[in-house]
């Protein structure tokens, strides 16, 4: 779709944003968003769907730290926490796994021109409040994360030229989600006992998703990025089989989620227990992928007795039937709850 897309004007810029939302986080290439010299977007650095910062930084044009919708983290918020509480009527434990926007973590590095203003700064902050009080387990990954920055100054939890976080990231996050899960949530323990991880070795990322949407010449500035890893045994062989017919406990997410992140083998270990992992790029949403999960067989043959939902930031601007953000996977909110209570009988 957006690799057809040779320009768009700047009167344009929403819609390049939600279609390079879908299809860059999606895997898929995608094109290249042709601004007019006087547009805003020209002033702030952005090339096609990049925002660039100093020192080697690049962002996702779409998180938009310029404005804040209120109106859709209502919307999705509310949706979550209804959600949440079908699943546990029916005995399924669900937390949330937030995790903070990399403009958020690393915002001293952004275009002047393209700073957080007041109102979305507060973004996260609300999220994490509304759901909280509607009785939902979601730690707070953002004030944890910016903690470890300053505890941790040479530790990266983000990738300076892709949209996701580091295995350094996934593992700060593992383990306060699973620290709180441990002190607030009431699991029998599994017998089969979690992850055991050896020593970190030293990865090379192949691509990184943003540093790929910039023209050739500028694209050649940027060096592949190396990160450290924790291994498990199902990386070299077929025991991650075996302890997913054992898992209790599924990790349900987007690209962040992905096993060469590790936060399943990371959760896993935190709590002790074996953790499933389903996971879909990030163009079908959060909606679809749960709903897949609750329609699969492994759900039937295993229900679990906790769920751990994962979210961006950025998604809590989208509720599920927003197309621009979801495409062919968006749906009404009264149609993702019925299928969810239907799913969960």
């Amino acid at each position: 779709m957006a690799d057809q897309i040779s320009s768009l004007s700047s009167s344009l810029l929403t819609q390049g944003q939600a279609l390079g939302r879908r299809t860059l986080l999606g895997g898929m290439a995608a094109g290249a968003l042709a601004l007019t010299a006087g547009s805003r977007a020209a002033q702030a650095e952005i090339m096609g769907l990049v925002v660039v910062g100093s020192d080697g930084w690049l962002y996702p044009i779409w998180d938009e730290v310029r404005r804040f919708e209120m109106a859709h983290f209502q919307t999705t918020t509310k949706l979550i926490i209804d959600a949440v509480n079908i699943m546990r009527k029916a005995g399924i434990e669900v937390a949330i796994s937030l995790t903070p926007s990399k403009s958020r973590i690393y915002r001293e590095f952004l275009p002047k021109d393209f700073a957080w203003v007041p109102d979305a700064d507060k973004r996260y902050e609300f999220a994490l409040s509304t759901l909280t009080k509607g009785g939902v387990l979601v730690p707070d990954l953002a004030t944890l994360f910016l903690a470890a920055r300053k505890a941790n100054p040479t530790t990266e939890y983000f990738f300076h030229t892709d949209t996701h976080w580091t295995p350094a990231g996934s593992e700060l996050a593992a383990g306060e989600m699973s620290k709180q899960i441990l002190a607030k949530m009431k699991l029998p323990a599994n017998p089969a006992g979690g992850k055991k991880l050896g020593d970190y070795t030293k990865m090379i990322q192949a691509k990184n998703d943003l540093a790929e949407q910039l023209p050739p010449a500028v694209k050649a500035k940027y060096t592949k990025e190396y990160y450290s890893i924790r291994k498990d045994d199902a990386d070299t062989g077929g025991a991650g089989l075996l302890e997913d017919d054992k898992a209790d406990t599924e990790l349900v997410g987007n690209s962040y989620t992905q096993p060469k992140y590790g936060y399943a083998p990371y959760l896993s270990k935190g709590l002790n227990r074996p953790v499933g992992l389903t996971w879909r790029v990030h163009q079908y949403g959060s909606y679809a992928i749960l709903l897949e999960y609750l329609n699969s067989q492994a759900f039937k043959a295993t229900r679990p007795k906790l769920i751990i939902w994962d979210f961006e930031e950025t998604d809590m601007e989208g509720p599920p039937d927003r197309k621009d953000f979801w495409g062919e996977h968006a749906m009404s909110v009264d149609q993702f709850l019925g299928s969810v209570t239907k799913a969960v009988g």
